[in-house]
């Protein structure tokens, strides 16, 4: 089976930049949609958030589209900047309080209204958690808050084993901010 989804990052001293695609449907057509989202940010990954997002959605028109994600952690700054649309999901986690972040409505390559990015603050030591709709959207980590200080790859299996939705494809990534 091939999957829908697909994530890329890239980290430069104390940023980093996430991107989670997660193209329509399912099969191939859904991987190339995702793949040329994933594509674009390895040719363009020093655009900001927005112009990604923008760059990504002139690249995917002569797809079936996706729905797409742009995270820029910055620990040294505190501060997360995210651009999406559709139905990708992120959260800052910090054991004080968590915040889901804010995608618009749309599919990249198809249609988006006007693109917005957000900032938010980044507390110490938080965890930034993204992923596609494989995921159920409501869950906390409040039965098991010891995830908070395990490896990010602990949580991400954590979310997979226990917030599956089902049959979609599903990708998760955790990134710790110190």
């Amino acid at each position: 089976m091939i999957s829908g989804d697909s994530w890329a990052g890239r980290r430069r001293g104390s940023r980093a930049t996430l991107v989670v695609a997660d193209g329509l449907g399912h099969g191939p057509e859904a991987a190339a949609a995702a793949d040329a989202a994933i594509e674009m940010f390895q040719r363009e990954g020093a655009l900001g958030a927005k112009d990604l997002v923008e760059r990504c959605h002139l690249a995917l028109r002569s797809t079936r589209g996706a729905a797409l994600a742009v995270v820029e952690v910055d620990a040294e700054a505190r501060s997360v900047v995210f651009c999406g649309a559709g139905n990708i999901s992120a959260r800052i986690l910090s054991g004080v309080e968590d915040r889901s972040l804010m995608s618009q409505h749309g599919t990249v390559g198809l249609q988006i209204r006007s693109i917005q990015e957000h900032r938010y603050a980044l507390p110490p030591h938080a965890l930034v958690v993204v992923h596609s709709d494989g995921i159920l959207t409501r869950w906390d980590l409040k039965d098991t808050p010891e995830l908070l200080s395990c490896d990010p790859t602990i949580v991400a299996a954590h979310l997979i084993r226990n917030k599956l939705r089902g049959r979609d494809d599903a990708s998760v990534v955790v990134l710790r901010c110190h």
